[in-house]
């Protein structure tokens, strides 16, 4: 049975010129909880569907931001995940930094985790930790590194703090902001310096290109089509990104309303139906419940291949989906 694990990078962004008086309100409410005048269709909108087809997520919330306004909209943020049952875990953007009014690393910022030494990345994840476990956060174990910017510092640094598993490695992104090259594509699990490296999966959707699996960069098609792939090759696990405001549009801009964004919500709705209907094959998973013993030692390295009928769909969609 193939382990889905569908993650949700959990995170706020200052937009309006009072945030820091404000503690983040209308960015929280569009970030976060994804306010529209249409409704909600950010977090608890998204785990009441996931709960209503019995499924399993993790959240990785970021926690720095609690180090600018203080914790108490991220008590709320932890509460309401787990509350609702699903997982939180740890995300951290440095890009924060600039904006703390004391600092944690004087006189040094940076837009991404790699850009700190290995000391300096032990400290920013143990103070984002703090933020999280200050607010109720349990069995903290998991990561992501903000705009996928890890090294293998980073895991250095996750191992001095405990915790055991990674999902910083994404294969699109090696030539940007991921600085965690491989011998071979990592398509798959591998303990690396003491923590496992959980990759984001992607697929070749044409000769020489590769698309990592996120809910709004991808059909509904191509997904599912890359996750009965991995099924039938016997792989451990797929590792599936969206966000905590992925399902809303226009959020932030200015003199304009955000909006739900049917396509992605669609999306969404037809990705938890699949699940559910695929019990047999596919199981939503949570990195507390994971035993390291159990995850295989052998590596695949053929990618997982889209048809270009689905890369077609997806085009399509996304060129209607900017117009509507």
């Amino acid at each position: 049975m193939l382990s889905v694990f569908l993650t949700v990078d959990t995170e706020v962004w200052p937009f309006t010129p009072n945030w820091r008086d404000s503690l983040l309100s209308r960015e929280v409410e569009q970030d976060i909880y994804g306010v529209t005048s249409d409704g909600e269709f950010g977090l608890t909108f998204q785990i009441d569907l996931l709960n209503e087809y019995g499924l399993k997520a993790v959240y990785f919330v970021e926690s720095l931001f609690a180090s600018a306004i203080g914790l108490e909209p991220l008590s709320k943020i932890v509460r309401v995940i787990q509350d609702r049952g699903q997982e939180v875990q740890l995300h951290l953007h440095t890009e924060w930094l600039d904006k703390l009014p004391k600092p944690i690393l004087p006189g040094k910022i940076g837009r991404h985790l790699k850009n700190f030494s290995r000391d300096e990345q032990t400290l920013l994840i143990a103070e984002a930790a703090r933020n999280l476990e200050a607010c109720g956060a349990h069995k903290l174990c998991a990561f992501r590194a903000g705009n996928y910017g890890a090294n293998f510092d980073t895991l250095h640094a996750l191992a001095r703090n405990g915790i055991g598993f990674d999902t910083s490695h994404n294969t699109c992104y090696l030539n940007s902001t991921c600085s965690m090259p491989t011998p071979e594509p990592l398509l798959q699990p591998k303990e690396i310096l003491g923590v496992y490296e959980f990759p984001i999966s992607f697929f070749c959707d044409y000769p020489g290109h590769y698309r990592h699996a996120q809910l709004c960069a991808c059909s509904s098609g191509e997904l599912e089509n890359s996750m009965l792939q991995a099924w039938n090759k016997g792989w451990h696990s797929f590792v599936l990104v969206l966000h905590s405001f992925e399902l809303v549009k226009r959020r932030g801009a200015p003199g304009k309303r955000a909006l739900p964004d049917r396509l992605i919500i669609k999306r969404f709705r037809r990705l938890c139906r699949f699940l559910a209907d695929n019990r047999d094959k596919f199981r939503t998973a949570v990195f507390s419940e994971l035993s390291r013993d159990s995850i295989p030692v052998s590596l695949p390295t053929r990618p997982l291949r889209s048809y270009p009928h689905l890369t077609v769909r997806r085009i399509a969609e996304q060129l209607i989906g900017r117009v509507v």
